[in-house]
């Protein structure tokens, strides 16, 4: 499957249309509905959904992405140490899998912790809107 920014890399960031994305609660792990409507979410709030989806979702494992889409996280599971390089490289990874996205201009990882099976991450989002901060549990 393309990758559907491939169509925008030529855009000016400043001309790229208004990023939207349907709200999504993963907690339920479902899309949010308001009065039998799908909630859609835009800029900031929409890249945030993008970027969890996206990092939650492992790279080759679905036939309906896009090979740029997702991360390849697993393999650091058990691995990976709260510092040092084993963290640079997941920080790569993350990297690598959020830049896919033109309307993502940098990210920054605030910190990144290990618990067993499960990846807490604080990461700053450099976006043609502003900066935002997401945390998630992969």
């Amino acid at each position: 499957m393309a990758n559907p920014f491939l169509e925008l890399k030529d855009v000016p960031k400043n001309e790229l249309p208004e990023f939207r994305e349907y709200a999504f609660d993963f907690k339920k792990n479902q899309f949010v509905i308001e009065n039998g409507r799908l909630v859609v979410l835009t800029q900031n709030e929409a890249i945030k959904v993008w970027a969890y989806k996206a990092l939650i979702t492992e790279r080759y494992r679905y036939r309906a992405y896009f090979d740029d889409y997702g991360a390849e996280l697993e393999h650091f599971i058990g691995t990976v140490t709260n510092d040092g390089t084993e963290a640079v490289e997941v920080f790569r990874y993350i990297e690598e899998a959020l830049l896919v996205n033109p309307y993502i201009k940098d990210v920054n990882i605030l910190g990144i912790e290990q618990e067993k099976k499960i990846f807490k991450l604080q990461i700053e989002l450099v976006t043609i809107y502003g900066d935002t901060v997401l945390g998630i549990e992969v």
